[in-house]
């Protein structure tokens, strides 16, 4: 199979699955330990529209096996959780904290974790709102912003099957999705609360000595990871009440390897990618892959593998010089290289990305909020100890000063020319972010930003989105010195 470093639409690659080796497919596997041999998951990007995210038929895709692999991976996830809860496992719904929990649920033998907030893109890709319209007849309507659609899934059950136990962190997370685990706890799903600590900044009117977390270099107060770990062990003891098992620190330090394994892979992958002139992977497949981070996608061991194919293919592409994005740039103002864009929230429409690419520009680093996620979490302590001390980095429970920092120091190690935040429409936080994030970026590196709420819009483009990018892209390459 020639593995051209090429976009590709839904079509063409549906074109190109009968070459697909028959050995590779048998390597993409889930599952093992539940069904002999594993269960087989890699399908085209059309047969997944097919079942109802025509959203993929508006997209672009790399054209590697490992690409193909990813999307497989990211949207069979449904598949494995039906058939894992159907075989008698523990389903586990983490909510809000993303990233410690599962850390901490895969210590568990015969139990998967997703993530219910996750569910945010299921009616942008469907490009249909049954999910927002159940939750609309519970309470959860417009002024709330896409997270809602985790509640209507939680109604008809057709992305997960009802989750044994829901894990909710509260306190420090956004006040859209604490509304939304409360109608979930209201409509009879057990529920463990769990409280995320504030982390406070160094001006703030506390006599306290801060502590610097080895992953982000984040300041925090002392007490506020302790606080955090005591919450982390009744989350431990919760666990053990809803599996009979009792959780060993060995159990819970495989699990830590496993994930300090899938970040350090992930880190790598963004340094390579994001740091290239000429990315060799476009940037929905990192934005993907960025998302493994959190939860593994309810499989952290063929995550592992499925990074380690993505990691080949990136190492190869740069070896030997090649992007998938080279034929659109070349036709671009016969631009040398893409205009080089930090991207900041994670956009609702995911065609904006294929949109940027088909104008010329490139991804060229990302802060999708979940930033704390790409750092391994220490080995020195306690695994619960090092889970909480890794929710210290987690920019969403502090300041927007706090993020608007990680994106300015992300923006000049990757090189960018211009920041785009694409606000999700209803977030309680978006409003705020934004304002900081703009003014320090333009204050401290001099690059243009670009900054709008994305548009609930099935079936097409935002006309006004896709008019503001085309004029930044243009008026990014017209600062440009002359070539």
């Amino acid at each position: 199979m020639n593995d051209a470093a090429r976009r590709l639409t839904v079509m063409e690659w549906e074109e190109r699955m009968p070459l697909v080796p028959e050995a590779y497919r048998a390597e993409c596997t889930v599952l093992r330990s539940l069904v002999p041999g594993g269960v087989r998951y890699l399908f085209s990007p059309y047969e997944y529209s097919c079942r109802g995210d025509a959203l993929l038929r508006r997209l672009k895709f790399d054209g590697s096996l490992a690409a193909l692999r990813l999307w497989a991976f990211i949207f069979s996830e449904k598949d494995r959780l039906f058939l894992a809860k159907e075989k008698g496992w523990k389903i586990i719904a983490a909510m809000k904290d993303l990233g410690p929990v599962p850390v901490l649920a895969y210590a568990l033998p015969e139990a998967l974790t997703f993530y219910a907030d996750e569910l945010w893109w299921a009616p942008c890709f469907a490009e249909e709102p049954h999910l927002l319209d159940e939750a609309a007849k519970l309470g959860a309507g417009e002024e709330l912003c896409f997270v809602r659609a985790a509640l209507g899934a939680m109604i008809t059950l057709d992305y997960f099957p009802a989750p044994d136990l829901c894990i909710a962190g509260v306190g420090a997370c956004c006040d859209d999705f604490s509304a939304v685990m409360q109608l979930i706890e209201s409509i009879g799903y057990p529920v463990h609360w769990w409280e995320m600590a504030a982390r406070f900044d160094l001006l703030s009117p506390t006599t306290e000595m801060f502590l610097r977390t080895p992953g982000g270099g984040s300041m925090y107060q002392e007490s506020a990871r302790e606080f955090v770990a005591g919450q982390l062990r009744g989350v431990v003891k919760r666990l053990e009440e809803l599996s009979g098992v009792t959780i060993t620190e060995e159990m819970l330090e495989k699990s830590r390897t496993v994930f300090n394994e899938i970040r350090g892979k992930i880190s790598t992958l963004r340094d390579l990618v994001y740091g290239a002139k000429n990315p060799p992977l476009p940037g929905l497949e990192m934005m993907l892959a960025e998302f493994i981070a959190i939860h593994a996608c309810s499989e952290p061991e063929e995550a592992v593998r499925v990074l380690d194919d993505l990691l080949q293919t990136v190492c190869e592409r740069l070896a030997n010089n090649t992007s998938p994005l080279s034929p659109e740039v070349a036709h671009s103002a016969n631009l040398a290289e893409p205009v080089r864009i930090f991207w900041a929230t994670p956009p609702t429409d995911a065609s904006l990305i294929t949109l940027l690419e088909d104008l010329g520009g490139c991804i060229a680093g990302t802060e999708y909020m979940i930033s704390h996620a790409f750092y391994r979490m220490a080995t020195d302590r306690p695994v619960v100890e090092a889970v909480a001390e890794n929710c210290m980095d987690d920019p969403m429970t502090g300041s927007a000063a706090f993020r608007a920092r990680r994106i300015v120091d992300g923006a000049r190690k990757y090189g960018a020319e211009g920041v785009i935040i694409s606000g999700i429409s209803g977030a309680s936080h978006c409003p705020f972010d934004e304002g900081a994030i703009t003014e320090a970026v333009m204050k401290e590196l001099d690059i243009p930003v670009l900054s709008f709420d994305v548009p609930y819009s099935p079936g097409r483009l935002s006309e006004q989105i896709a008019n503001r990018m085309q004029g930044f892209i243009d008026m990014i390459r017209q600062r440009r010195a002359p070539i």
